[in-house]
């Protein structure tokens, strides 16, 4: 597979696009309530707590790359439906760092996310629960939204968009996006 150049004008249309394909409000985002970020909030370890209390009564165009900085580890604490609805934050301030040619505050950010979307573990093997929350991120998606998550995929993965675990998230991306024809 050839690998795509991203010049700077061709990331600003990928980033007005997911501006345009994501609604900048949800019924259930921004909230002030943890247990609605995090998975298990009254777990005895305090990190994924810490984590997600920056993105309570946040709006996900409004998240700053700092915070993905600071706060990676949170894709890892979150509900399914935070990272659905954070997950544009991630794309978008990705394609802005790539503009930037610094990559500096979303790289784990970035790897975490696409751990989870990946849903393999470094040898290769399907982790169940990392595939149901992508399956249950991909339900609450449009066509149009996942075939921006796909694009984002490829985007990630440019250099070895051919190695098992990018081929994976393709599928389970593809097969969400064929629920919905």
């Amino acid at each position: 597979m050839a690998m795509t150049y991203y010049t700077s004008e061709i990331l600003n249309n990928m980033i007005y696009e997911v501006e345009k394909a994501f609604p900048l409000g949800t019924p259930v985002f921004p909230t002030s309530n943890i247990s609605d970020l995090i998975e298990n909030p009254d777990h005895p370890d305090d990190e994924g707590r810490e984590c997600g209390e920056p993105f309570l009564n946040q709006r996900w165009i409004d998240v700053p790359a700092i915070q993905w900085y600071d706060n990676a580890e949170f894709v890892s604490f979150a509900t399914s439906s935070a990272l659905a609805y954070f997950l544009p934050s991630i794309i978008r301030l990705s394609y802005l760092e790539e503009i930037a040619n610094e990559k500096r505050y979303m790289s784990d950010t970035r790897e975490w996310m696409m751990n989870t979307l990946t849903g393999t573990d470094f040898w290769g093997e399907e982790v169940s629960w990392w595939t149901k929350t992508t399956d249950d991120i991909y339900h609450s998606y449009t066509k149009n939204q996942l075939d921006l998550v796909r694009e984002w995929i490829l985007f990630e993965n440019r250099k070895h968009s051919d190695e098992p675990g990018c081929t994976h998230a393709l599928d389970l991306v593809d097969r969400a996006a064929k629920k919905l024809i």
